[in-house]
């Protein structure tokens, strides 16, 4: 049995690595692509790096490396991401709050839960947590929308999800 599910995932890995090289392709062929084009193409490369991680499948590390490539302009507007950053959001590991004043808090929020401040300029991310050095804890923006946030450390990439 073994040799037949080996043969199916390396078939779910060249489907995955199929449909990333046509994404890339596709979004190749754009000379001077928009804010638009490149937050769509993002956001089906999160999708596409969903679906390959509930399958097990490693083509995740592909699609992260291609994410990584498209970050948000540099001179992004801070004030408009900002204001899609505020809410409740889900990590693979944790729900977050992020408020307007420039706090945010892991859920559920209780007095002795891990929390601290954010702030966001053009495409930067930075956050601090209360149990950290005075420093913040940068990161690359690579997608904010009313659904998900994505950012990178330039080694991994960090999703979160709107919770509703």
């Amino acid at each position: 049995m073994w040799p037949f599910a080996a043969c199916a995932q390396q078939a779910v890995s060249a489907r995955y690595v199929r449909a990333l090289d046509e994404m890339k392709r596709d979004y190749g062929k754009i000379s001077h692509p928009s804010e638009a084009a490149r937050s769509d193409y993002i956001t089906r490369l999160v999708r596409l790096s969903e679906e390959a991680t509930r399958t097990s499948n490693y083509t995740w590390q592909a699609i992260d490396a291609e994410i990584k490539q498209h970050p948000v302009p540099k001179d992004s507007n801070s004030k408009a991401l900002s204001s899609l950053l505020v809410g409740k959001w889900e990590s693979p590991r944790h729900d977050y709050l992020y408020r307007a004043d420039g706090t945010w808090t892991m859920l559920p929020a209780d007095p002795d839960i891990t929390h601290g401040t954010w702030r966001i300029e053009g495409n930067q991310f930075f956050d601090t947590a209360a149990t950290d050095p005075p420093e913040p804890t940068q990161y690359i923006i690579i997608l904010i929308t009313k659904r998900d946030f994505v950012f990178t450390d330039q080694e991994r990439v960090f999703y979160e999800k709107r919770l509703k």
